[in-house]
């Protein structure tokens, strides 16, 4: 069956939706005038939902498209499910206080856990998105297709602002499904960056005769009972993974880059308990032992590898006949021409929210949010930025100039290109500086969030990988005029 969208709503829907706009408004801000914008969000996860709460607060009534059934993203929990990276153990490595949305604070008793459940998460990001009205505006089961830019002739817009075409599928599995399209003056893309699971290349893998996983495959520690398991990589995936696993294995061995020279060991691992901290692994000898490189003497055999090693990025709708250049090769996890990561240098009217890795993601997603939004409103109108983007030539030469400069780290690498870490609190003042909202209250609260991700993560840092994460067991209180915060143990709260 196959629908085509009528460009212009009828006026009841388009009554009913402004009025859920005008309610979504903060107490602070007043109802928005209506702007007749058409603009998609592709996804309803973290990102989405924030950046569809933005349009409605400046009037702007979105069409998101989520391809699952339910709101959240990558936070929805699906026992022994293989393509979602959530697994049951799972708690946040950050703490509540600092993940929340600027405008809708979560936590800060100082008495219950900060760090908390995925199922936590979800039910905050369902709660968010009921409390700005949001969830009404989520079409389910919609798998965006295609996106299309279009041609001057064919949408008679400004060609520095081409209109966007979506195609998409609407309906349940089992059920006839609809064929839909529509056109769009702007596309916010919000599809996250945790579908495409990226395996880094061990030279002699094919002697491993063991089990091999990545960690998106992960639910289950128990499964590992007695073995000897590899998890490789030392992220917040592998060290939460090794620890789990080493409840049941035998023996972990947890191998990271960051693993100290073990020459002055004498080649032996940094091990506490059953879990053994490795250099980066080299090599899989023919014998089916693992190497861990010169300055490690243990070659152990493994009965499991896990790889937690990532995720490439991945816009199955974006092919080569979107009339779009973008490049997102995999491995390299660099996505290319964007201006300040945020919009394609060349059609800004395509936007992507939280390609960015290692930041808080969503007060992070918030600031970009409005960045964009900014820049979709006519100049003099309600929150209308006085920053403007710059011409194509200027976007164009600062997006290669980006692309090519490897992220913030130096030397920087093709791969570290959206990494940010210490650097994210820059970037979201810079943000905030191009929608127009930076004022003394957001600079405190920028602050106070930095000082609180970097207490949490010192806290986090001098743990031995793999092991006890007594960081958990911690209660933030934000106190943003101060620009400080309170820590307050809650060890017992987190028994399970």
């Amino acid at each position: 069956m196959s629908i085509s969208s009528s460009s212009a709503a009828t006026a009841t829907a388009t009554s009913a939706l402004y009025a859920a706009a005008a309610s979504a408004a903060s107490p602070s801000t007043p109802n928005p005038v209506h702007n007749p914008l058409k603009v998609a969000v592709i996804g309803a996860g973290a990102a989405g939902i924030v950046t569809s709460r933005i349009l409605m607060r400046n009037g702007i009534i979105p069409t998101i498209l989520e391809k699952d059934a339910e709101i959240g993203g990558v936070w929805k929990y699906q026992k022994n499910v293989s393509t979602k990276p959530m697994y049951r153990g799972l708690r946040t490595n950050l703490p509540r206080e600092l993940m929340a949305y600027r405008e809708f604070p979560w936590g800060g008793d100082g008495k219950t856990q900060s760090f908390v459940t995925h199922h936590d998460v979800k039910d905050y990001l369902t709660r968010y998105a009921k409390n700005f009205r949001v969830d009404s505006l989520i079409q389910y089961s919609s798998r965006v297709k295609q996106l299309s830019v279009l041609t001057n002739e064919e949408s008679n817009a400004d060609p520095s602002w081409p209109k966007i075409k979506l195609e998409w599928e609407n309906g349940q599995k089992g059920e006839d499904e609809a064929t839909c399209s529509d056109v769009f003056d702007a596309v916010c893309i919000c599809n996250g960056h945790y579908d495409a699971p990226s395996t880094p290349i061990v030279p002699g893998l094919e002697h491993f005769k063991g089990k091999i996983y990545h960690s998106v495959e992960y639910d289950d520690p128990s499964i590992f009972k007695d073995q000897t398991v590899l998890c490789v990589g030392g992220r917040a995936s592998g060290s939460d993974l090794a620890r789990e696993i080493s409840h049941h294995a035998a023996k972990v061995y947890l191998s990271d880059t960051t693993c100290p020279n073990l020459t002055e060991r004498n080649g032996e691992p940094i091990q506490e308990g059953n879990v053994a901290w490795v250099p980066r692994t080299t090599m899989v000898n023919t014998d089916a032992t693992i190497s861990f490189g010169a300055t490690c003497n243990e070659m152990p055999h493994v009965d499991t590898i896990i790889f937690c090693s990532g995720y490439d990025y991945q816009f199955p709708f974006i092919n080569q006949d979107s009339n779009l250049d973008l490049s997102a090769i995999p491995g390299e996890r660099c996505i290319k021409p964007l201006f300040e990561q945020l919009w394609h240098a060349q059609y800004p009217s395509i936007a992507f929210v939280g390609l960015q890795h290692s930041v808080v993601p969503f007060p992070f997603f918030e600031l970009q949010a409005e960045a964009i939004v900014s820049q979709m409103m006519k100049e003099g109108a309600q929150n209308s930025s006085a920053w403007r983007l710059p011409s194509v030539e200027q976007r164009l030469k600062a997006a290669e100039d980006q692309a090519q400069s490897g992220g913030p780290k130096s030397p920087g690498r093709i791969q570290d290109t959206h990494f940010l870490g210490s650097h994210q609190w820059a970037e979201c003042t810079k943000y905030a500086r191009f929608a127009g909202v930076y004022d003394d209250s957001l600079m405190k609260y920028i602050e106070t969030s930095k000082r609180i991700y970097d207490h949490s993560g010192e806290q986090r840092k001098i743990l031995f990988p793999g092991g006890a994460d007594s960081y958990r067991y911690n209660s933030y209180v934000r106190d943003n005029e101060n620009q400080t915060f309170q820590v307050y143990p809650v060890r017992e709260e987190m028994k399970e």
